[in-house]
């Protein structure tokens, strides 16, 4: 007999001699795994096809919806269809849809628009003509006294601010006019073939202007600072500024306008919430109609797909649904099943099952046998599997975590070996016969070693280390490998370690079956760039980590892993963390969902504050139980009223802010909104990881205090 002195780590495949097996506890068949077996039974049935059921229908419906809202986005934005149209804004604006004066058509056609900046300084905007061959000329008139009128003069020369498009930007001087109400009038007058001069600049104007434009303004001094200097937290100054006292209509918005402005619209919602996006895009005067219809569609493509896969990972009807009692039966079990397969005695007594809303917590107890084949961390690693599998049968989807600790240190079966032949070696009279058997086990090692390392030179693996131990009874091999493409990760895992495990066995059977006789062969196979989450075969991994005081608590926890297309889309890392986080959102609030029912729910939804929307709302209907179509309809009403309500409203808030002066603080608002966001999703991280830790920060804080009192 050869081989290394270390700890032999992986999982059993093959059952050990029945012989040297302990003694196997009787399973307490009671009523609880009556029921257990019969809620297996039917969860194993036939299989219901992926589109049934009311969650199916929507599903599909919700894939249909995707693919035609985004065919109108990626048209309309590119410009493939209609692009310089202005037929849908110029049908809709002064209807019901978008009220107000209707949209004028200003395509290709010189015009200009006048505004005030952010310094509340006058500016002109010309579209559809260059800053070359043109004279501006803008002039207050005081109806009071029409003689004191009072030219302004541009504060620089013309600038293109868009060469496409051909938009020039002035900005006009009134610092040195009185305060008042004025007429502006501004014209623009075509100076092709002149040869400009102060003299015959003069001359032409009162001639016919290309562009003409009046708006009614009001010049006085404005405080500056905003809504920062009313709330105290800045100090204001007084500034000579322009106020706009009328209304102009619109320009009507071209089919590319609109689509462009909607993925920035998207890009805005899922940053920053519904809120930011409206801000933004009313800001820039998007119509409301258009705003609404991206932000709808956005709630109706989201609840219509995420919620019916959402459904099919998280619901289970009430005769699948496990009790606390069940829960923690199934587990007990599954413990004792496994431990009895390892060859270790499981210790119910001191084991430890706490089974809460958000997360399993296991604390296994076991004690070693002479026959026993894993070291701790394999022995963790096999019972996590096992108990993951049966979660996966049983649809429970919780986060668990298990622990195990050993009643001794005694090493299983390498140690036995050991100790039984020293005490041959002392008690051995002919040596011949120890001698013999000796060389026979390092016959036996080595032929298995050449095996193996003929075995990975045909296979896309590259070996690292073996350890091999032979008996009467049986072979223990354990291998460490790598993949042996390490540029190409993709092809990493082709080779599961379940894989690496069954093709040994059955290649050292077929190779040296005379050899081994009747001996069995068991090996672990351990990769060496799997991670604990490929060992479990879990759906999901998630580091736990907590700082309490100066020591940080921390585990590891995983969910069972659910197969097929629903698993693939919701179990991906960068998913399962916005419904982790979600789901612990909707169990925070599912006291007023209890309370209230659906009335309560569309509030939820509706009303703006941070972590309310359809996908949260959609998990807290599931938390609470409620039927599928409920929440669907709750969320869908209470998605349309906040997605028109803020389409309808942000154009009403930006007028407040104007009449505050805090317009130039917008673009601080909109990101202060997203900061807000993002901070609110880690503030929700940080307190799920908190509560998920809850038993382990209160057992740290006794030990604490313990070490404490004894000090």
């Amino acid at each position: 007999m050869s081989g290394e002195e270390d700890e032999i780590d992986g999982d059993i495949e093959a059952p050990l001699p029945e012989e040297e097996e302990v003694d196997e506890p009787l399973l307490d068949y009671s009523e609880i795994d009556e029921e257990l077996d019969r809620i297996r039974a039917r969860r194993e049935g036939v299989k219901r096809p992926f589109f049934s059921g009311p969650e199916g229908k929507t599903l599909a419906f919700g894939l249909v919806t995707a693919i035609l809202f985004s065919a109108v986005i990626v048209l309309s934005s590119t410009g493939v269809v209609m692009a310089d149209s202005i037929a849908v804004d110029q049908a809709l604006s002064g209807t019901t849809l978008d009220p107000g004066q209707e949209c004028e058509d200003r395509t290709g056609v010189a015009w200009l628009n006048i505004w005030v900046g952010e310094d509340h300084d006058m500016r002109i905007r010309l579209y559809n003509m260059g800053p070359e061959n043109i004279v501006i000329h803008a002039r207050l008139i005081n109806p009071i006294d029409p003689n004191a009128a009072r030219d302004l003069s541009p504060q620089e020369d013309p600038l293109v601010v868009n060469g496409t498009l051909n938009q020039t930007e002035i900005r006009l001087d009134t610092h040195h006019v009185n305060d008042s109400e004025y007429t502006l009038v501004v014209k623009v007058y075509n100076t092709t073939g002149l040869n400009l001069t102060n003299d015959n600049q003069t001359a032409l104007i009162g001639e016919k202007a290309v562009i003409e434009n009046q708006r009614q303004v009001r010049v006085k001094d404005i405080e500056t600072g905003g809504f920062m200097s009313l709330i105290g937290l800045s100090e204001g100054s007084v500034t000579k500024g322009i106020e706009l006292l009328d209304e102009e209509a619109r320009a009507c918005w071209t089919v590319q306008a609109l689509g462009q402005w909607s993925i920035a619209l998207m890009g805005a919602e899922w940053a920053g919430g519904r809120e930011t996006a409206m801000l933004a895009g009313g800001s820039a005067g998007v119509p409301p109609w258009w705003m609404a219809f991206v932000s709808l569609f956005m709630s109706v493509v989201f609840l219509f797909i995420q919620y019916p896969l959402m459904y099919r990972l998280y619901h289970r009807d009430d005769d699948d649904l496990l009790s606390d009692e069940q829960t923690t039966r199934l587990i007990e079990r599954t413990l004792q099943s496994t431990c009895d397969e390892l060859h270790i005695r499981y210790n119910s007594e001191l084991t430890e099952i706490e089974v809460k809303a958000l997360i399993i917590s296991i604390h296994v107890c076991y004690e070693n046998t002479d026959r026993s084949f894993e070291k701790r961390d394999s022995v963790r690693a096999r019972l996590l599997k096992d108990v993951l599998s049966e979660f996966a049968v049983f649809g429970e989807m919780r986060s668990t975590e298990l622990d195990v600790r050993t009643m001794q240190d005694r090493r299983g079966v390498h140690q036995s070996i050991r100790e039984g032949l020293q005490t041959l070696q002392e008690t051995v009279e002919d040596y011949t016969t120890f001698f013999t058997d000796l060389n026979n086990y390092a016959r036996i090692d080595d032929s298995i070693r050449e095996v193996v390392r003929g075995w990975f030179a045909t296979n896309p693996l590259r070996h690292i280390k073996d350890n091999v131990t032979s008996d009467d009874f049986a072979v223990y091999l354990r291998v460490n490998y790598k993949p042996g493409n390490q540029i190409l990760s993709f092809f990493r895992n082709s080779f599961s370690y379940e894989d690496v495990q069954r093709e040994l066995r059955s290649t050292i059977r077929e190779k040296l079956g005379a050899m081994l006789g009747d001996r069995r062969i068991i090996v672990s196979a351990v990769s060496d760039v799997d991670t604990r989450a490929d060992r479990v075969a879990a759906g999901r991994a998630e580091k736990l980590s907590v700082k309490e005081g100066d020591e940080t608590v921390a585990t590891e926890a995983f969910v069972a892993k659910q197969e097929g297309i629903t698993g693939t889309l919701l179990q991906n890392e960068f998913v399962a963390d916005i419904l982790s986080s979600v789901e612990f959102i909707a169990h925070q609030n599912r006291r007023r969902i209890d309370r209230y029912g659906f009335f309560g729910l569309i509030v939820f939804v509706w009303i703006p504050f941070m972590a309310s929307g359809v996908l949260v709302g959609a998990m807290l209907g599931l938390v609470a139980r409620m039927r599928f179509q409920t929440v669907l309809s709750a969320c869908l009403i209470g998605g349309t009223a906040a997605s028109v309500t803020w389409a309808y409203t942000a154009k009403g808030i930006i007028e407040v802010m104007e009449r505050y002066h805090a317009e130039a603080l917008l673009p601080v608002i909109i990101g202060l909104v997203v900061v807000m966001a993002m901070l609110h999703v880690r503030s929700n991280k940080q307190h799920r990881q908190r509560e998920l830790l809850k038993t382990r920060i209160a057992s740290a804080k006794s030990a604490q205090l313990q070490m404490q009192s004894e000090d």
